[in-house]
């Protein structure tokens, strides 16, 4: 599998090459790909989503954080710097399954946070994975011809105050939370980024594929 980080990137520019990658993989041109990056602040509505989940729109005016629609599952959510985005670019094989798949990323952003000394746990009655009840990533894919992309977003380091001016999810009761909340201090952004490349990969060498990782990338 290869790995790609593409350090702090425009949420545009980043699926530009999300497509780009994801077409390639359809027609066998380049292996399974986990593309690692932070977005400069940005929400995202996914394909269900309306604006109205947006508490509060003129704060993300106010603060020039734009609002794009976009082709992945789920509702809405936020990104920023500080915060760890994996979007695998994979072939789920004869794994057609995408609840399988979900259940995959949540076990291996799990997995990865508790590497990283936070406990983690999924949730029966909805998808994401939480930490002391509160909400620490969000997960939004889309699958084509079997094979997936878009991904999951795990709070490290950013605030989350956005997400207060919002219904993370569509949802009116989350309380959401971060890794720098949970610690009570900052993480190593190159660390959590190790962390959690080699544990999708390692993960995902099991339940999908027997490839090995290469990585590359700006950081």
């Amino acid at each position: 599998m290869d790995i790609v980080d593409l350090g702090i990137i425009d949420y545009k520019k980043a699926l530009d090459v999300q497509i780009d990658l994801l077409k390639k993989r359809i027609d066998v041109k380049v292996p399974d790909t986990l593309i690692i990056l932070e977005h400069e602040p940005v929400v995202t509505l996914g394909r269900i989503a309306g604006e109205e989940a947006l508490l509060d729109p003129s704060y993300f005016e106010e603060n020039k954080i734009p609002v794009l629609k976009t082709g992945r599952g789920g509702k809405n959510t936020y990104h920023a710097p500080g915060q760890l985005v994996l979007y695998p670019i994979v072939d789920l094989g004869a794994k057609r399954d995408i609840s399988f798949y979900i259940d995959f990323l949540e076990r291996t952003v799990s997995r990865s946070l508790a590497k990283l000394g936070i406990s983690s746990e999924a949730n029966l009655a909805r998808r994401g994975v939480w930490a002391s009840g509160k909400k620490i990533a969000f997960i939004g894919i889309a699958v084509k011809k079997w094979v997936a992309y878009h991904g999951v977003s795990i709070n490290i380091n950013n605030g989350i105050e956005p997400f207060l001016h919002m219904h993370p999810c569509g949802e009116s009761d989350i309380r959401v939370t971060s890794a720098k909340e949970v610690m009570g201090r900052e993480l190593d952004m190159s660390e959590v980024k190790k962390v959690f490349a080699e544990q999708f990969a390692e993960d995902f060498s099991i339940a999908f594929s027997t490839k090995q990782m290469v990585f590359s990338g700006a950081n």
